[in-house]
């Protein structure tokens, strides 16, 4: 991935989120914009997080909402210095991942394995800085190409960034049973117990005009990238609550036997 670095500090962000249950039981997806010095769509500082609640574990909808409100909440009020911006997304996902600890203690039900992942985007000054906890994904729409911005905590591309890192032929190494069996297992999350991995970049991305970021649970993997790519190119005459609406329903226009629940932040810079 090679995207240029140019700074627009006077850009407004216009942002929006939504979500859609799936063909599942039930909502475990959350997401939530939190605008910096003004009460809504534009600004030019919000704070976007996403959750998604883990399959097979209990409560995945209590789990997403204690997590992206926590850590809003804190990353909203905490008191950051000029490039501390990144470790304090971290420690916002460490004192959300202890309310979730907390909240665990104080439910009556099972939810003793309650857990969810993260991933969450802090537009300041025309900068992007962002985070990721899980499988989540985060893209970034420049100039009509798509880029995917975050690693996947999974198994497979755990295993992929290892063969990398190591020299080893990942074509051969993708043919492992245990990535074929297992390579979307989830190898990082929120669960009131620590976190395992968290990728949070401790350099900015510099934003320009029409730069438009998408953070999305699994869900949208409906979608190819191209797909993707095309749904996020703005439309004349329809604002980004609509650019959200249209992704959702071109998701759902796939009419997947299994889809899962599907949760869209889109931030425009403009």
């Amino acid at each position: 991935m090679n995207i240029q670095n140019n700074s627009c500090s006077h850009l407004l962000a216009h942002f929006a989120e939504d979500r859609d249950i799936g063909k599942r039981a039930n909502q475990e997806d959350y997401a939530l914009c939190t605008p910096i010095g003004a009460e809504s769509s534009p600004s030019d500082e919000v704070i976007c997080a996403l959750a998604d609640g883990m399959g097979g574990l209990a409560a995945g909808e209590i789990a997403s909402r204690v997590a992206v409100s926590a850590f809003s909440r804190v990353l909203k009020t905490a008191a950051v210095a000029p490039g501390e911006e990144p470790l304090a997304m971290v420690r916002a996902a460490q004192e959300a991942d202890a309310a979730m600890h907390r909240r665990i203690l104080s439910e009556t039900g099972d939810v003793s394995s309650m857990g969810c992942t993260l991933c969450a985007a802090w537009v300041k000054q025309g900068k992007l800085y962002f985070l990721n906890i899980g499988d989540s994904l985060i893209y970034l729409l420049r100039d009509k190409c798509l880029y995917q911005l975050n690693h996947r905590h999974n198994h497979r591309e755990d295993m992929r960034l290892r063969a990398e890192r190591e020299g080893l032929n990942w074509a051969e190494v993708s043919q492992m049973e245990s990535i074929v069996k297992f390579g979307s297992r989830v190898t990082s999350y929120l669960s009131g117990h620590g976190i395992d991995q968290a990728q949070c970049p401790a350099e900015p991305l510099m934003l320009e005009q029409g730069d438009t970021i998408l953070l999305a649970s699994d869900g949208i993997l409906t979608l190819t990238e191209n797909e993707i790519a095309q749904a996020l190119l703005p439309v004349h005459g329809r604002n980004v609550a609509g650019d959200v609406e249209a992704l959702l329903e071109l998701v759902l226009s796939k009419d997947a036997p299994r889809q899962d629940n599907v949760s869209a932040v889109i931030i425009r810079m403009a």
